[in-house]
């Protein structure tokens, strides 16, 4: 390749108060599995040869203008609510930053590349079935219009691994996620704990200047802090409200995996549902359904004050927490945006929505609404609905519960530039339900075939594509 992107050092510019240098794994063999050259278009690196591709993202051979080893990057976070100053990139390090052509900074950030100083009691690698589903997550969510990490690589290393949650010895994988910033909540929690006001300060200024350009850099401390405190409480309520449309569990929903500018990432036990059912949860730890599907919001807005928290010495307690008030607003209103985009109608009143989310949120899972379905059996508003109503198949909606969704729905208008695409989009549904997904990993495990993970990301792709989702989600 006889050129390559923009490379910054942005982070590695802030000093070693903020990463440790890594020293990547070498793993006995590499065999690429997926490639994603949609989102490495974007940052200018689609051409690689596969040759090239195994040497950066496997061998992590440094790209030309990469100044400096991969960052191991230093943050604490709460745990199921327990604070763990011991937490750290134990698996993973940032290998480098680009600018795209727009100037937005991105950055390209590994899992499972090896131990680290903040492994604990980690082998620092990541199976070939957690890159598969990360991957899986991220595809989908990107098809649902939600603003998520892209999964640019998965590169198998043949290692055999043992893990307490799923057969082993298991297959060992290395990969390569884009995301705008893995700045997290517990990035400033850590230095807030450890009493650096100092480099507390000159984070703020770093996100204010790489991420939230709009910020006038030259305000005082406490101005730009309220600032920063606003777009992230801005931002990551519209990612909840996005995710509860789209049906998606995170699973552990801690503040280290909370990034401060909003975007989804750092998939593990993650869930799409079946049902609308508030008390679903994605991991088999969670055992009191901290992070159920129905208190994800409630979980953003808890970490979104242990952030508050950890700025406590350039805003005052009082604007904190008026700047949380604000968290409801904007998550009802990304929620109903999200609902009409997904339903391909126009607007519809603030209490409408309440009542359809209270009615499905109860009687989803009782008589057998499958959440997906809703969306694709409505989609484009009345003539959908009356047309679905007047079906056999339609019939499971007539009971008297349901009745205050479809009298709703039937006075609303599909959006103009969707019309066109109604029944394309009516006859694309696709689910992620966990079934599937081990049958997609079954084939992989057992057979190495890959046919069955491929044919889903193409049938994701074209439903994302029909709905264009690139138009909320920087692909």
């Amino acid at each position: 390749m006889k050129s390559y992107p923009s490379f910054v050092d942005k982070h590695y510019a802030l000093g070693e108060n903020f990463f440790e240098l890594a020293i990547p794994a070498k793993f006995p063999n590499h065999k690429l599995r997926f490639r994603n050259n949609r989102a490495s278009k974007r940052i200018g690196l689609h051409k690689l040869s596969d040759d090239e591709w195994i040497n950066h993202f496997g061998k992590f051979h440094a790209f030309p203008d990469v100044v400096h080893d991969p960052l191991v990057l230093k943050y604490h976070g709460h745990q199921f609510g327990q604070y763990n100053p011991e937490l750290g990139d134990g698996r993973g390090f940032l290998l480098c930053q680009l600018l795209d052509k727009k100037n937005i900074l991105w950055d390209l950030g590994t899992k499972g590349s090896g131990q680290t100083k903040y492994s604990r009691q980690g082998d620092g690698r990541l199976t070939l079935k957690g890159a598969v589903r990360e991957l899986l997550a991220t595809e989908f969510l990107s098809a649902l219009g939600v603003n998520t990490s892209q999964t640019v690589s998965i590169i198998e290393t043949f290692e055999k691994l043992q893990r307490n949650d799923e057969p082993s010895p298991t297959r060992s994988a290395v990969l390569v996620r884009r995301c705008n910033s893995h700045i997290r909540i517990g990035t400033f929690q850590r230095l807030a704990y450890l009493n650096q006001k100092e480099n507390i300060e000159i984070l703020l200024h770093h996100v204010a200047k790489n991420y939230f350009l709009h910020i006038n850099l030259k305000s005082k401390i406490e101005h730009l802090t309220e600032e920063i405190f606003l777009e992230s409480v801005k931002n990551i309520a519209a990612s909840m409200g996005k995710i509860i449309i789209a049906g998606f569990v995170h699973g552990v929903l801690n503040t280290d995996n909370f990034n401060v500018t909003g975007e989804v990432f750092d998939y593990g036990p993650w869930r799409f549902i079946e049902f609308a059912n508030p008390n679903f949860t994605a991991a088999y730890f969670d055992y009191n359904g901290r992070y159920s599907f129905g208190r994800q919001p409630e979980a953003a807005l808890w970490a979104l004050s242990q952030f508050g928290k950890s700025l406590e010495n350039f805003i005052s307690e009082k604007r904190i927490i008026e700047i949380l008030n604000q968290f409801s607003e904007y998550f009802n209103v990304s929620m109903k945006n999200h609902f009409c985009w997904r339903m391909g109608i126009k607007d519809i009143e603030d209490k409408d929505l309440n009542i359809i989310m209270k009615v499905l949120l109860k009687e989803s899972e009782k008589n057998k609404i499958n959440y997906v379905s809703f969306f694709h059996d409505f989609y484009g508003g009345k003539n959908s609905v009356k047309d679905c109503l007047n079906t056999t198949y339609g019939k499971k909606y007539k009971f008297d519960n349901f009745l205050p969704i479809t009298e709703i729905l039937k006075d609303t208008v599909a959006r103009d530039s969707h019309k066109d695409k109604i029944s394309l989009i009516k006859n694309s549904k696709e689910n992620l339900l966990i079934s599937e997904v081990e049958k997609i990993w079954e084939q992989v495990d057992l057979y190495d075939n890959w046919e069955l993970l491929n044919k889903k990301i193409k049938k994701i792709r074209n439903l994302g594509d029909l709905l264009e989702s690139q138009k909320l989600v920087n692909f």
